[in-house]
């Protein structure tokens, strides 16, 4: 179970990586909320490089949550229980982080309410 726990936790780790990435790409697109801009895939996949594209306005929706992070389709974890799909939409879903994992994304959130659950 502590290797799970540590996984998780690694995990955690590099999506929190990927949203600071996106929140420094979001600060350039703050003019307008309706702009689209690309941003990081925010899995757990240290190696991944695609890009979603998201209108502002649909991006503060997803950082509206410290355990909600940006993936592209298909870049869920799958077993163990770390996260759920809690939107899928057309080119994007979000995922939000449990137990260890959710721990480490609300430590490291910048902004983001947990308790907005």
């Amino acid at each position: 179970m502590a290797s799970t726990s540590l996984r998780e936790r690694r995990f955690a780790a590099n999506q929190t990586v990927f949203r600071r990435a996106n929140e420094r790409l979001s600060r350039v697109s703050a003019g307008s909320p309706s702009a689209d801009t690309r941003y990081v895939c925010e899995c757990g996949d240290a190696l991944c490089t695609e890009l979603v594209q998201l209108l502002r306005a649909e991006y503060e929706h997803v950082r509206s949550r410290a355990t909600w992070f940006l993936i592209a389709l298909g870049h869920e974890l799958l077993g163990g229980g770390a996260e759920q799909v809690v939107e899928t939409h057309e080119h994007y879903q979000v995922v939000e982080k449990h137990g260890a994992a959710g721990a480490v994304a609300e430590a490291t959130a910048t902004r983001g309410s947990p308790d907005a659950r």
